[in-house]
């Protein structure tokens, strides 16, 4: 049984305040940091600076400088922003409706899945890593390179847009 868990680690000055979700293996997968400034980064979103922040490694809640929340406060915390993104959020929906072929490369793996990006401001899709890497050659499996998909739904949580039949044309993103 997987048990989910909520940690808040406050860092040096001027580092933010860090918060995430992690399962019983430590495995993150939502984080938000929150700067003194009012400033917010959070995992579900490529970041100017921080791409997409989340936790690479296990994370040990045993550690003396995590502390354990609630999921509630985590919750709150994570809606704040969502509230903050639901206008980009709405007009994503309307560009990418289901059943809608797109297209877009890939930019980041995550426990949730491959993240790809949409070639629209903030439109986040998210396709099924394992399926993906049984349809494709493993050197294609890289930031950049070229995704076609089919919108099957959407994350309410993360604000992304669910894809499915994702393939790999063999080529990367021209820069041009």
């Amino acid at each position: 049984m997987t048990i989910i868990r909520y940690l808040k680690d406050i860092q040096e000055p001027g580092m933010g305040t860090w918060y995430f979700e992690i399962d019983n293996n430590g495995t993150a997968y939502r984080q938000i940091v929150l700067y003194e400034d009012g400033s917010c980064i959070t995992s579900n979103r490529k970041h100017e600076s921080s791409h997409f922040m989340l936790a690479e490694h296990p994370l040990n809640p045993e550690e003396p400088y995590y502390s354990e929340i609630s999921q509630a406060a985590f919750e709150e915390l994570w809606l704040e922003q969502l509230q903050a993104g639901m206008e980009d959020w709405h007009q994503t929906q309307r560009l990418f409706p289901v059943g809608a072929k797109v297209e877009g490369f890939i930019e980041a793996f995550f426990p949730q899945g491959t993240l790809i990006n949409l070639l629209e401001p903030r439109a986040v899709g998210l396709t099924d890593t394992c399926a993906l890497e049984s349809r494709s050659p493993a050197e294609w499996m890289y930031p950049r390179y070229r995704v076609i998909a089919e919108v099957s739904g959407y994350d309410e949580v993360n604000q992304w847009v669910l894809l499915v039949n994702a393939e790999l044309p063999g080529s990367q993103l021209d820069e041009s």
